[in-house]
């Protein structure tokens, strides 16, 4: 049976909701997706009189924003679908795992038989390996799939 495991980029980095605006390079064997990304940014709460006296919302979370790179390494192939959160809520939905991934918008490990896996076409860089993993990842507007054997995030904070 597949399963699909969630995976955390780390320190509550997640991308961004709204326009991630995915772009893929292939270096050799390693293809990097540079994406909006944000987390949730805790401000100190206040103590004493200030608390009090509520002088400061707990409304919406401050996010810190910036570009990030998810990188996948020993890659042997890639693939990018335009399934979208609108066709994920459909309740004939067009997405191959919308009905059996647990949430719109994650960051996946598929493990197990997935009988649909090569029965759509992907960017092939090389033959896949004993070690190789597969990998998935709902943007708002696209869905990008990989089969490699490792991958890291980094958030770039210095834009």
């Amino acid at each position: 049976m597949l399963k699909f495991e969630e995976l955390q980029l780390g320190q509550g980095w997640v991308a961004d909701p709204n326009a991630p605006e995915p772009e893929v390079s292939v270096a050799g064997s390693s293809v990097n997706v540079c994406f909006r990304s944000s987390r949730p940014v805790h401000d100190k709460k206040p103590v004493g009189v200030l608390r009090a006296l509520n002088l400061f919302s707990e409304a919406e979370p401050k996010l810190d924003n910036t570009w990030g790179t998810l990188s996948f390494i020993g890659c042997s192939r890639w693939r990018w679908d335009e399934t979208n959160d609108h066709e994920w809520y459909k309740a004939n939905g067009h997405g191959r795992y919308s009905g059996i991934a647990p949430r719109w918008g994650e960051f996946y490990e598929l493990i197990g038989p997935d009988p649909t896996r090569d029965a759509v076409p992907w960017e092939t860089i090389g033959a896949d390996t004993a070690d190789s993993r597969h990998f998935l990842y709902y943007f708002r507007d696209e869905t990008l799939e990989f089969m490699a054997e490792e991958w890291s995030f980094l958030p770039n904070l210095t834009v």
